[in-house]
């Protein structure tokens, strides 16, 4: 079963560091990721890479709030240690606590964000008079444009008036679910530069993914997340990951089990792409 969920070696000699944090109402979603680990194999078929291979730690549990300095300190430990960050949030929004990390130190810095919803401003009206609504779950998205981030958004399907006039305005590349496209596609979008990964479980067909934050039908197929993302590790540096968005309920052990899976290949892509490390078999070709 996965190391990185069974036997995380200690932070002094990781290559990668877990950062599960936890804020809002479901602050148990990234230790279920974690556990979930222990019900996989780590090695991964299609790219011939076994993830027990990765030196990989665990910190623990992170409990943050707006704006998310405890994630940006975190972030930027593992920076000045050469590990590379990888955020297991319970919401979404305190990506920009990793983000902005990494930002001072890759000046020009990429995002490739992957999720149903464009979580830009909501409208006032769903907004409390005396509520930031800048740091919610919603809107963190926004702060990227105010900073001048480029952002490639990959499976949305679903968003406001507002939020699709924005998006227009500011000319991001939208690669929507129920589009036709290819990964190499989604590359060609993103700048040669740094790259920060965002993947909200989301952006999968709720068949796959149920316990998420508004789920949406129509989502992308399970494979063709993987070939895009495996597809942007391949040609750009990936420097930094958050994955997250599940929610505690009913179905939070499968859609853990997903997103642990999700965790592995994209450790693997890593791995193959960014540690160069060498295939323990021949690929899976499909």
């Amino acid at each position: 079963m996965a190391q990185w969920s069974l036997h995380p070696c200690s932070q002094s000699s990781a290559r990668v560091v877990l950062i599960p944090t936890a804020f809002g109402p479901d602050t148990q979603a990234p230790l279920a990721i974690l556990n979930a680990g222990a019900e996989l194999c780590a090695f991964e078929p299609r790219l011939g890479i076994d993830v027990d291979q990765l030196a990989v730690a665990q910190l623990p549990g992170l409990v943050d709030e707006p704006p998310y300095g405890m994630c940006e300190a975190a972030v930027t430990q593992a920076w000045r240690r050469h590990q590379w960050p990888v955020l297991l949030p319970s919401v979404l929004a305190a990506t920009w606590g990793a983000i902005r990390a990494l930002w001072k130190h890759y000046l020009a810095l990429s995002v490739v964000h992957c999720s149903a919803h464009a979580n830009l401003m909501p409208p006032l009206e769903m907004t409390q008079p005396d509520q930031d609504g800048s740091y919610g779950n919603g809107a963190w998205v926004e702060l990227l444009y105010q900073h001048r981030l480029p952002v490639v958004h990959v499976g949305l399907r679903s968003g406001s008036a507002r939020a699709y006039a924005w998006l227009k305005d500011h000319h991001s590349p939208i690669f929507w679910a129920q589009e036709a496209w290819e990964p190499q596609q989604v590359v060609k979008a993103v700048p040669e530069q740094p790259v920060f990964l965002v993947v909200d479980c989301s952006v999968l067909d709720p068949s796959l993914a149920p316990a998420v934050h508004h789920p949406e039908p129509g989502g992308l197929s399970w494979f063709q997340l993987l070939q895009t993302c495996e597809a942007i590790f391949a040609a750009r540096p990936v420097v930094g990951l958050s994955l997250g968005g599940v929610v505690v309920g009913s179905a939070t052990r499968p859609t853990a089990r997903v997103a642990a899976r999700l965790l592995n290949w994209l450790l693997a892509c890593y791995g193959l792409y960014s540690l160069k490390l060498s295939p323990s078999f021949e690929r899976l070709e499909t």
